[in-house]
């Protein structure tokens, strides 16, 4: 896969802002940048909870949790004949909500949204 198709199916959190700023009530008036900070905000709550060892769940979205990885022993492709001695690790993982495992079963393409009215190569030009 290129790079500029995976460019195309990434939403970075500036592209994210902008899409729940347009989604908000008209009558907010929320600027781009504030916006950006309560998504800023809300992932850093998330990080947090689980780095304190708490799982985050968002009804019909999925939940995250931090599960251990056992110790295991790897090999180098390369060098097979080398063990190496993999410790335990915790990890993030994510598992589905109702709602999104629906979504994601109903669509075998994925989905490519219109660019709303007021972005021009989806930059906000509003916003700045």
């Amino acid at each position: 896969m290129s790079s500029q198709a995976n460019d195309k199916r990434t939403v970075t959190k500036r592209e994210l802002a902008t899409r729940v700023r347009l989604a908000i009530k008209p009558e907010l008036k929320l600027q781009q940048s504030q916006v950006t900070e309560v998504i800023s905000e809300t992932l850093d709550a998330i990080r947090d909870s689980l780095a304190n060892g708490k799982t985050v769940e968002l009804r019909n979205f999925g939940v995250f949790k931090i599960e251990t990885r056992k110790q295991r022993i790897g090999r180098n492709p390369k060098n097979p004949g080398v063990d190496i001695q993999i410790p335990e690790r915790s990890v993030v993982k994510f598992r589905a909500g109702k709602e999104l495992k629906e979504l994601l079963a109903s669509s075998t393409d994925p989905v490519e949204e219109p660019t709303p009215a007021g972005l021009v190569g989806g930059v906000d030009n509003d916003a700045y």
